[in-house]
């Protein structure tokens, strides 16, 4: 089971830390709490060129969140309300734009969902 809990975006953007590219969403939820969604990594490492390389999984996340959210870069993030999605063990799984703000009823992007099409990918093959 999940729940939605509305929350404003304070910060947003790509980082890398430790040489892994990841994204990171800072919100506020309504409750006064706050919390850092995202985390996941959008390279992978190549045991062939010996180096992380960029996946299809990284740009696919970043196209979906910008798309959900209608914006250009994830600095417009800011201060964008949206519906955090968390699982029965209080995990954040996905985020979702209000219908107000993109007048569509998304299902949100949904990290593991997304993961799942993609982790299947060989990233050792160049």
């Amino acid at each position: 089971m999940t729940t939605e809990k509305l929350a404003k975006i304070t910060k947003a953007g790509l980082v890398m830390e430790r040489g892994i590219m990841s994204f990171a969403i800072w919100v506020d939820y309504e409750d006064g709490s706050s919390q850092c969604v995202g985390g996941y990594a959008l390279d992978a490492y190549s045991k062939i060129k010996q180096t992380r390389v960029g996946t299809e999984y990284g740009c696919e996340i970043i196209r979906r969140l910008l798309t959900e959210l209608g914006v250009n870069d994830f600095h417009e993030m800011v201060d964008k309300k949206v519906w955090v999605i968390i699982d029965s063990d209080r995990d954040v799984i996905g985020i979702r734009s209000l219908f107000v703000d993109s007048g569509n009823r998304s299902k949100g992007v949904m990290f593991k969902q997304i993961g799942d099409e993609y982790f299947g990918c060989d990233y050792d093959n160049g």
